[in-house]
């Protein structure tokens, strides 16, 4: 499959992608990491509460012990503050610091995805196996798949 080819696929997915100038694909299909271990900035481990969505190669899924186990925006919150975040306001772009924003299914009421800000100001997420791509903000990936952003963090470099 083309690249181009996997830009309709993706953008089929991810509709808003569609009209983002800064929408491309930025690596190779990857197993073994996901995109909650990528906001963090992490590329060899696949961060998921145990009991959780399995990673696709068997790698073995890294969750520190005293945090709980369900997938609630709450505990990825927790999570991230292991990795010194804290809850912010908006995605908007500070000098100095990195900004993470935490997706969740409102229906479903768990978490779906986590972006991170580059120092750029554009963002970047890791799509479930699949590539990483680059996009203008946190907003172009709200669809079906990922529900909606719930929550902001951020933390200095």
């Amino acid at each position: 499959m083309t690249k181009d080819e996997i830009k309709e696929q993706i953008i089929k997915i991810f509709p808003k992608l569609n009209s983002d100038s800064k929408f491309k694909i930025t690596s190779r299909r990857d197993l073994k990491y996901n995109c909650i271990a990528w906001a963090a900035i992490f590329d060899d481990k696949f961060m998921w509460p145990p009991g959780g969505i399995m990673n696709l190669d068997g790698v073995t899924s890294f969750w520190p012990e005293d945090l709980p186990t369900d997938e609630s925006v709450e505990t990825f919150v927790k999570l991230y503050e292991k990795f010194n975040y804290e809850e912010c306001e908006n995605p908007d772009f500070e000098e100095g610091y990195r900004k993470i924003a935490i997706y969740w299914d409102p229906e479903k009421k768990t978490c779906t995805h986590a972006s991170r800000q580059r120092s750029n100001g554009d963002w970047t997420s890791k799509l479930g196996p699949a590539q990483d791509i680059a996009h203008a903000d946190p907003f172009t990936l709200e669809s079906a798949v990922y529900g909606v952003v719930a929550k902001f963090m951020k933390k200095k470099y």
